[in-house]
């Protein structure tokens, strides 16, 4: 296999002859990862089997309560379904490797994944660094699009597919809460924070349906400062600022969630998550490939699946709205 097989050999101890191509036996746990462990993906509700376009059919029933009389009983109520439609754009990635720069592309692999090459060995089979190098930028950028796609973008990523932060922002039935701010600051995070969950539609807290207030890291950061700096004596830990974290409002118990693609934007969010839908192959159709070109002397890997988002009852979400938006 040319010099790609002997540099393998020789740096890395892994010979790519023993590498077999890989056809959907791996991309499933890939994605299944990926969504389970993802800050945001995990918490919404999952429809899979999504290969173009399909409806989701929830129900909202408003039915009477009355006094049975006699043995005729007259049905009163309305039926509301959905009516939305969740569509999934064909989505890929993949990476190339070649003898030139092979040590290089290596490093960033390793680095990105968190591990580390001892003695000049790498310290699991090639296609295991692969897949997981793989998972973790899917996740990354599978998150990214989800939260802020937008077909109208510049970004070529972004505009893959409208997001959610899109569809909420679009829904004339969303919620707003109307803050007279125009920032959100460590003098006015908390205050707002507060603002959000008490503009958030009393159906949902009434019937017990799960909602979280998603904003950035700077965001969530300043709700903290601004309730330690005024209540001395019961402070809250402020997490470690990287990645995202997870704490309860002070006073109100509502989850915040931080999210990176959301920081510095001074965007704030109220998601039922059971209203939230994010849709995917079914596991059998998601691909997960290793390839070796012997006659370039090349190594690659790619994934391909599908993936979309949709909202249901824009009533539901609110969405904050600052004085300058």
């Amino acid at each position: 296999m040319g010099r790609l097989k002997d540099t393998l050999k020789e740096k890395f101890d892994y010979d790519v002859s023993g590498l077999a191509d890989w056809t959907d036996n791996s991309m499933p746990n890939v994605i299944t990862d990926l969504i389970a462990n993802s800050e945001f993906l995990g918490d919404l509700t999952l429809e899979e089997g999504v290969k173009g376009t399909k409806e989701i059919a929830l129900l909202n029933a408003d039915v009477e309560l009355k006094a049975k009389s006699g043995c005729t009983p007259s049905p009163d109520g309305s039926v509301i379904f959905t009516a939305k439609d969740l569509t999934t754009r064909l989505l890929y990635m993949g990476i190339e490797f070649c003898n030139e720069d092979l040590n290089t592309k290596m490093t960033q692999v390793l680095n990105t994944i968190g591990v580390k090459r001892q003695n000049g060995q790498l310290p699991a089979d090639l296609d295991q660094i692969l897949q997981a190098y793989l998972a973790k930028q899917l996740m990354r950028k599978a998150q990214r699009v989800v939260v802020l796609g937008d077909t109208t973008s510049l970004d070529a990523e972004l505009a893959l597919l409208d997001g959610l932060a899109k569809r909420i922002d679009n829904d004339t039935d969303a919620e707003v809460y109307n803050s007279l701010e125009t920032q959100i600051d460590n003098s006015n995070g908390y205050d707002i924070a507060v603002g959000m969950y008490k503009a958030i539609n009393s159906e949902l807290m009434d019937n017990g349906m799960n909602v979280n207030i998603y904003t950035g890291r700077a965001e969530a950061l300043a709700i903290l400062e601004q309730w330690n700096n005024e209540n001395p004596y019961s402070q809250i830990p402020v997490p470690n600022a990287t990645g995202s974290f997870t704490f309860q409002l002070p006073l109100y118990g509502i989850t915040v969630k931080s999210l990176p693609e959301l920081s510095g934007l001074n965007k704030m969010y109220a998601i039922p998550t059971a209203l939230a839908f994010l849709g995917t192959d079914l596991e059998s159709d998601m691909t997960f490939d290793i390839k070796y070109d012997d006659y370039n002397d090349k190594l690659k890997a790619e994934a391909s699946f599908r993936l979309g988002t949709q909202i249901v009852w824009g009533k539901y979400f609110t969405r904050l709205e600052l004085a300058n938006s």
